[in-house]
């Protein structure tokens, strides 16, 4: 079973999945919504690349104001008054959408207040009694949005135009409020109940300090990798002569097999939390061997190449992160360490697709490809040696 028996725990659950998706809809949908942006607003590759940089900057804005936030107010309260900001946002940026400076601005008020709920969503999975299956579900709520946005949005762009985007979000986001206290109110229930917490000595100095390094460069690398590709993806489809029109439904099915990839994780996820187990190490591994394959096999300039690996990346991404975030989330008992994974995602996501927008527009996706991959490498690297370093802590306190 994916979802927890007890009543309560499936309600949780269902509005993390809710709330994900929501959240990070921007970057579920970014394909479709960066193609739209250049098509009506003629935006050139750079200021597209520029527009979701600001989108995703909020991710680290909402990270640093998690940090403080997350233990001193409660949860709900916070994700209330995110929704309020978020609905505001969408709403004006209707009206200013062909005024650039301020619709940017509008997009980074907008997309910091959408990552703190985020944020909450994400740290209500840390606090389930199965973290590593409500992290397959955080997973598996942001790919169903990603299936419905990809498969609707260009057939509402044809007649709406990108508007209908911030118009659609706006009522979602105030329907989703009605969901609120079913997410965790933020109460530090797990405070001095986790394993390494009365054993300062281990938590300090030398072993803390490499835990810290290696989970943000794990995060950091990871996202960095994956957001330009995701965010022109579009491009490399058009490079293997795919149209706009076939590219949505490619991404769509794309899209699917995230579902199947956080599925399999949720389900896998329930089985093995153990962050240092042999078999969690090998569906890291199968996750980054799948995504690195999959962009290499997208170097090649062809329709079928491009099909595969677009499908069996958006598999492999969905797939792995679930176990990214249990790993480095693992001694949470506050949200801070989950305000930071989302701060240091933000940076990645922020920092990607101008770079790749640099690249895009010099005209050498097989470069963007190739670059990504060796972020990914650091990536694995950095997670298999933190699961190590926990494996071999583990020991140490027996």
């Amino acid at each position: 079973m994916l979802f927890a028996s007890h009543p309560k725990n499936v309600w949780n659950i269902f509005a993390i999945a809710v709330f994900a998706g929501l959240a990070n809809a921007s970057l579920l949908c970014a394909p479709v919504i960066a193609t739209q942006l250049i098509a009506e607003l003629a935006l050139t590759t750079r200021q597209t690349g520029l527009f979701f940089s600001i989108e995703f900057a909020g991710y680290c804005i909402a990270g640093f104001g998690g940090r403080w936030l997350l233990p001193h107010v409660s949860w709900h309260r916070i994700t209330l008054l995110a929704i309020v900001i978020v609905v505001i946002t969408n709403a004006c940026a209707v009206l200013l959408l062909h005024h650039w400076q301020p619709l940017l601005l509008l997009r980074l008020i907008g997309a910091s207040a959408s990552a703190m709920i985020g944020i909450i969503a994400m740290s209500s999975a840390n606090r389930h009694p199965s973290a590593g299956r409500a992290y397959g579900i955080y997973i598996l709520g942001q790919c169903i949005t990603g299936v419905v946005g990809l498969a609707l949005l260009p057939a509402l762009f044809a007649h709406w135009g990108v508007r209908v985007y911030f118009v659609s979000m706006a009522l979602l986001f105030c329907l989703a409020a009605f969901m609120v206290p079913l997410l965790h109110s933020g109460e530090s229930i797990h405070a001095g109940t986790d394993a390494f917490s009365s054993h300062p000595s281990i938590m300090d100095g030398k072993d803390h300090t490499i835990r810290v390094v290696l989970r943000r460069a794990a995060v950091f690398l990871f996202y960095t990798g994956l957001s330009g590709i995701w965010t022109f993806s579009g491009a490399l489809g058009q490079r293997a002569g795919i149209s706009n029109l076939h590219g949505g439904v490619l991404l769509s099915l794309a899209a699917l097999a995230g579902v199947l990839g956080s599925t399999c994780a949720a389900w896998y996820g329930g089985r093995q939390d153990g962050t240092g187990s042999g078999s969690t190490r090998i569906a890291v591994l199968v996750g980054y061997i799948l995504l690195i394959a999959a962009l290499l096999t997208m170097t090649a300039p062809f329709g079928t190449t491009y099909i595969v690996g677009i499908i069996c990346f958006k598999f492999a991404w969905t797939f792995a992160v679930p176990f990214i975030f249990a790993t480095v989330g693992r001694h949470d008992v506050d949200g801070k360490i989950i305000a930071e994974i989302n701060l240091l995602a933000g940076l990645g996501l922020a920092v990607a697709p101008w770079i790749a927008g640099q690249i895009v527009a010099a005209g050498s996706l097989t470069l963007l490809l190739l670059s990504e991959s060796a972020l990914l490498l650091g990536s694995v690297a950095s997670v298999l040696v933190l699961q190590g370093h926990e494996q071999a802590t583990q020991k140490h306190q027996k």
